[in-house]
């Protein structure tokens, strides 16, 4: 707890603003501005902020270490502290269409998929770094608060893997849902990675035949590998507590989207205004030190230029993934809203 309180006083501490002769700005756009310290945001609860803080102190402690240790040293306990928070949740692994799922499930309900609501969870990890279960943070509490069961599936991942493996694996699960479940009584949803998945899938379910499901949930990601934008830069130094790549070019490719053309709809549906046309009602969320906040923002605005219902909430302060931690009163925000959302259009 000290390291963790000295962290925060030193983000919180506020220098003299930066005098605007020392911004500049060249012809191409770009624009530098000398060192600043930013406090945390005064509009975000004060246990978000020590979340953010914790979390990229925990990060920086394990630079050079394996996704595992990662893995162990954050979104383990995070997943401990969900399943404390939501106890009447079970929880239980099983095979759909040869893929393995992990299935949550409001206790006392049986998964019946005939004439049932589903709820299909595409957990995050950058297509490189998931454990067992991982898709519980994101699978719990709406499950809790939906009394809807969430299958939560395990795709393929790099480096064993590349696009398009994980929306194959989503597609083979889903259509298997589809023969006792009506896509009017399904929700797709993930965050990070399984955000961008969610957008994937949607487009690969359009090219193979598959009908969309009621609602999709796109979270920390828009439908766009390259996660550009300001945020790239903003979110990265704010949310994270990294330098930003800077130079001229796109960001370097996810090692799981190796090979894909920007052409390709299915691997980036953002770019098909075609292929968005077609999206079921969608919500987008995201936070303002999250270093997707500009995808999802971008994603947001082609859906409704696409005519499509499709619903932006941004929190305050929120870091990539920020609702990860039950333990942020903005977090319990962010689940009321998913699950209201999802109730709403489930029929």
């Amino acid at each position: 707890m000290r390291r963790f309180g000295i962290a925060a006083a030193l983000l919180l501490a506020v220098v003299s603003p930066v005098a605007a002769q020392d911004v500049t700005v060249s012809p191409d756009g770009a624009t530098t501005f000398p060192a600043l310290t930013v406090p945390n945001s005064d509009l975000m609860s004060a246990e978000g902020n020590r979340s953010r803080v914790e979390h990229i102190l925990t990060e920086r402690g394990l630079k050079g270490r394996s996704i595992e240790d990662l893995n162990a040293a954050l979104f383990g306990p995070r997943l401990g502290l969900m399943k404390a928070a939501y106890p009447d949740v079970s929880i239980r692994e099983d095979r759909i269409a040869g893929v393995r799922v992990f299935i949550y499930e409001p206790k006392g309900a049986k998964l019946k998929l005939r004439n049932r609501r589903l709820l299909v969870n595409l957990h995050g990890g950058g297509f490189v770094g998931c454990f067992a279960e991982c898709g519980g943070v994101e699978s719990i509490p709406i499950a809790a608060l939906t009394g809807v069961p969430v299958v939560s599936v395990d795709y393929r991942l790099a480096p064993g893997a590349r696009f398009p493996a994980a929306s194959e694996d989503v597609a083979a699960v889903y259509g298997a849902l589809l023969k006792g479940t009506p896509a009017k009584r399904i929700g797709l949803y993930g965050c990070s990675a399984g955000g961008l998945l969610t957008a994937q899938s949607l487009a690969w379910f359009q090219s193979h035949g598959l009908p969309a499901p009621a609602a999709a949930g796109i979270f920390c990601a828009g439908g766009d590998p390259s996660m550009s934008g300001d945020s790239r830069y903003t979110g990265l130094v704010l949310g994270d507590g990294e330098a930003p790549r800077v130079g001229p070019g796109p960001a370097p490719r996810l090692g799981y989207m190796t090979g894909t053309s920007d052409d390709d709809a299915n691997a980036f549906p953002a770019k098909s205004p075609a292929v968005l046309a077609k999206f079921p009602p969608t919500l987008v969320i995201t936070g303002t030190r999250d270093f997707g906040m500009s995808s999802a923002v971008n994603l947001h605005s082609r859906l409704v230029a696409s005519g499509v219902d499709a619903r932006l909430h941004v929190w305050e302060g929120g870091r990539h993934a920020f609702f990860y931690d039950v333990r942020v009163p903005e977090s319990r925000e962010v689940y009321a809203v998913v699950a209201k959302f999802f109730e709403d259009r489930l029929k």
